[in-house]
């Protein structure tokens, strides 16, 4: 290898070190939303023993946005084709207050003891599990 192309490497060698040093940054995240927190007054309803003649039953789980940004469900995934959902389908701001109503319908369940959930997703990284729980007789 000549003494000038040794010079040429070293110079392009150089110019790539100082394009990788001078790259910018990714932004940092203190610009993005903050995390949504949601408090459940309760998770888990229990009917009790019930007939079967009048087996649809209802339960609201309310929640507050506890957090410092606004909230929303994204997602609720059920166990069982026996529960229907309904939710507040607004966005839920600080202090604010929604709620996850979970129906059982006993018609498309045999006789017997049923301990059923629902999975919640909000904008945030937690997943919430609901549950209602009885017995048709």
């Amino acid at each position: 290898m000549k003494p000038k192309d040794s010079l040429y490497l070293f110079i392009l060698f150089s110019l790539l070190l100082s394009a990788c040093a001078n790259r910018p940054r990714p932004a940092s995240n203190s610009s993005a939303a903050p995390p949504a927190t949601i408090s459940f007054s309760d998770t888990l309803h229990d009917f009790g023993t019930f007939p079967a003649d009048s087996a649809r039953r209802e339960y609201v789980f309310a929640f507050t946005n506890t957090g410092d940004g606004p909230v929303a469900v994204v997602d609720v995934a059920l166990s069982c084709r026996c529960l229907s959902v309904e939710y507040t389908r607004t966005v839920v701001r600080p202090g604010e207050s929604g709620q996850v109503t979970l129906v059982f319908d006993g018609t498309k369940f045999a006789p017997g003891y049923f301990d059923k959930s629902a999975r919640v997703r909000f904008n945030s990284p937690r997943v919430y599990t609901l549950r209602v729980r009885g017995q048709v007789k």
